[in-house]
């Protein structure tokens, strides 16, 4: 919305900016066929802009993209720290169906790696382990399909 020179409130087209360098990003009406734009009015729009132009003098800190970490054999184990749960889709086995299943996450030597395994899940959540918690998981025993761990806490 605009006013005219008599102060007049008029539509102004949807084709105006959303956000400048100097204005937080902010909400905008749309017109029927226009599609709807909403940014966080808390994003400071000058600063994204500013930060965007020196990206080639960063350094990598961290892949996010999760790698699946499964022990094999009895006693294989790895140390790392816990960093939360996260849903998976996973084929079922038997019915080919989609399922969701929480899987815990861990960083490892500055790497993310998630195990979707029940019982590793379920003991998570049993020992209640906090976010930040160094951990040493081991794989110890196979019952029928399901995988048994032990999880130590390191200090």
């Amino acid at each position: 919305m605009a006013k005219t020179t008599n102060n007049a409130v008029e539509n102004t087209p949807a084709t105006e900016p959303i956000a400048t360098a100097n204005t937080p990003a902010v909400q905008h009406e749309t017109y029927e066929d226009t599609p709807t734009i909403t940014l966080d009015k808390k994003v400071d729009f000058a600063s994204l802009v500013e930060a965007s132009a020196n990206l080639g003098e960063l350094k990598e800190i961290i892949t996010l993209t999760a790698e699946y970490i499964e022990l094999k054999k009895e006693g294989e184990n790895f140390i790392g720290v816990y960093i939360g749960e996260q849903i998976m889709s996973v084929t079922d086995k038997q019915t080919g169906e989609l399922k969701s299943v929480p899987a815990a996450r861990f960083l490892i030597n500055k790497k993310v790696f998630i195990n979707a395994g029940a019982a590793l899940v379920s003991e998570i959540k049993r020992a209640d382990i906090k976010i930040g918690t160094p951990i040493k998981v081991t794989f110890t025993e196979k019952k029928g399909n399901t995988k048994i761990y032990s999880i130590t806490l390191l200090g």
